[in-house]
Order: C-alpha cells, then structure tokens, then sequence
C-alpha cells in the first residue's frame, strides 16, 4: 500500500492575530490548550495519512518543537524551513525533495483553521478521475470575499478568484485552503508566490482538470484575535465538536483545575496563577498567566490583557 502523505503549510506570519503571534507563531498559538496546528495533524492522521512536511518560518524552532510534541506518535514529521517566505506555491515546491513517494499525491492542509473534511475520499475522488489537482470547497453566502471558486454541474473548475466569470449554471464556493496535488503538478510549482495565481490560474486558463469536491463540515479560521476568542468558547461549550476534546461544564481546564462560581465557561492553560478572589467568565488564558484580576471577554496571556466586545450571539 502506497504511503499517504500531507503538506501542512505552517510557515505564515499570522498578522490579523497579533499581539498574539508577536509571542508564538500562528501555528501554535494555544487553541483549547493545543497548538493551533496540532489539529490539521490530528485529522490528517485520522484519515490515514502518515507523512507529513511542515514548511516553517518565524520562530522555526520554536515551531517544530511544539508541532513534533503535538504529532500523533504513528505519523513521521518532517520541516522544509524557509529562510524568506516563499508563499504556498514557492513552499510547496522547496518542500518536494522531502516527500518519500513521489509517484503518490500530496494532501496539502493549512495549519491554521479548523476543519475536518472526508479527506479519504476526496483522495479516492481525485485519483479515480484523473485530476492534476483537487480543491476541498464549501458554500458561503459571500463566495466573492473569499475569492470565488466556480465549479460546472460534473465538478470541475471552472473559475478562479472569479475569473472567468462563471456561465449560467456553474455554482461558486470558497476555497477552504484544503487541497490535493497529483504527481504532475508540481511541474508548474512556482519558486515563490501563491499557488492560486500561479499553478491553479495555468490549469484552469488550459482546460486541465482541476476538480472540486464540496464538504460542509464545519470549518473556522482563526483570523483576528475576536474569532480566536470565539472558537475557544465554541470548542469549550461543545457547540464546535471536534473528537477526543472534553469540555467540563462549558470548560477547557487543566486536570487541577475545575469549574466553579469562579471559573466560568473559559479555557485555561497550564500553570496559570489566580489571585485570591479573581473570577474569569468566558476568558482565554494562556499558560504561564499571572491573573490578579477578575476579568470577562478577555484573552489573557503572559504579556497581554484584551477586553472584547460581547457578541450577541456567544454560545
């Protein structure tokens, strides 16, 4: 049986989310006190994968030591570090030689969203139909501020990025960042940039079959601090499942810890000291915290105290 293997692209910079990726990198910055990353690689295992490469760039050994802690012990991991970054075409392509099959395709997954499609039959999908590339989709209200894929009624890719503008018929999704590269295609992996604008632009401008499979699993993007903030709670409360997590009474706690009057539908990490009388209600504190005062709506960290808004639709 041929090895499955997977691209975890892990080397962005995570602008939208600072101050938080001033202090650890995108990729893993805690999420319901697990690196950010550490659940791509847990679905990427789970569907059978057991190779993957990580591209890494800032703080790349601070990187690669937390994602090899956090790598299911039956997957082999290894790093392509960029000195500058290359964009995901430019990383996909320095990231070839690592791969030990390359007559097998490649799982490309983003370590920084949440989201855990059928990848094992996606894979089935894009073999049996000969695709030189496969694209994980999904509906939105909103596909043209994501950049709008337009697939025709057998599935096929038709537009990207809205271009060219797609024909009666044709159904336009988001890309989810989740896609399947045939051996073939890395012929037109850029040195740098984006693979959409590079390789994918050329495929679909030549009729070459790029396929796209719609999955409407559950998905989030941790983009700026205020869905960071939301998709903890959402994991804490169980109203975002995701397998082998267990919330305590609306709470992500270390084992020390249990939820009280004091401590109320928040996540909190390890090693984080609580004054005498602070309360946290829907809090996010990172480990290592010194908490000496009661706080709501807040991401706490080491070196940071961020008061947001209350959304009305919190869970």
């Amino acid at each position: 049986m041929r090895p499955v293997q997977a691209m975890l692209l892990a080397a962005g910079l995570g602008t939208r989310l600072r101050p938080l990726t001033d202090l650890r990198p995108k990729p893993i910055v805690p999420l319901a006190n697990r690196p950010l990353a550490g659940f791509a690689m847990e679905h990427l295992a789970s569907c059978g994968v057991q190779h993957i490469v990580a591209n890494t760039h800032p703080q790349a050994e601070l990187v690669e030591s937390a994602l090899k802690a956090a790598c299911p012990s039956d997957v082999s991991l290894r790093f392509s570090r960029e000195a500058r970054l290359l964009g995901t075409g430019g990383g996909l392509r320095k990231a070839r030689p690592l791969f030990d099959d390359p007559g097998s395709p490649v799982i490309v997954m983003n370590g920084d969203t949440l989201f855990a499609p059928d990848l094992a039959k996606a894979l089935v999908e894009h073999e049996a139909r000969g695709a030189v590339a496969t694209m994980i989709l999904r509906p939105t209200t909103e596909p043209e501020r994501f950049g709008a894929i337009g697939i025709d009624a057998e599935g096929w890719v038709r537009s990207l990025l809205g271009a060219p503008r797609p024909l009666p018929g044709h159904r336009a999704l988001m890309f989810t960042g989740i896609h399947i590269l045939a051996p073939s295609a890395w012929a037109q992996m850029p040195e740098s940039g984006c693979v959409i604008r590079s390789a994918y632009r050329h495929w679909v401008d030549s009729g070459a079959p790029v396929l796209g499979i719609v999955d409407e699993s559950p998905w989030a993007d941790l983009g700026t601090v205020s869905e960071y903030h939301r998709l903890n709670l959402e994991l804490a409360s169980g109203s975002f499942a995701w397998p082998g997590l267990r919330p305590r009474a609306g709470c992500i706690l270390p084992d020390e810890l249990d939820p009280s009057e004091q401590v109320r539908q928040s996540v909190i990490g390890h090693d984080v000291q609580l004054a005498e009388g602070v309360t946290l209600d829907r809090c996010v504190v990172w480990p290592h915290s010194n908490v000496r005062r009661s706080a709501s709506h807040a991401v706490i960290t080491p070196e940071h105290r961020i008061e947001l808004s209350i959304p009305d639709d919190l869970p």
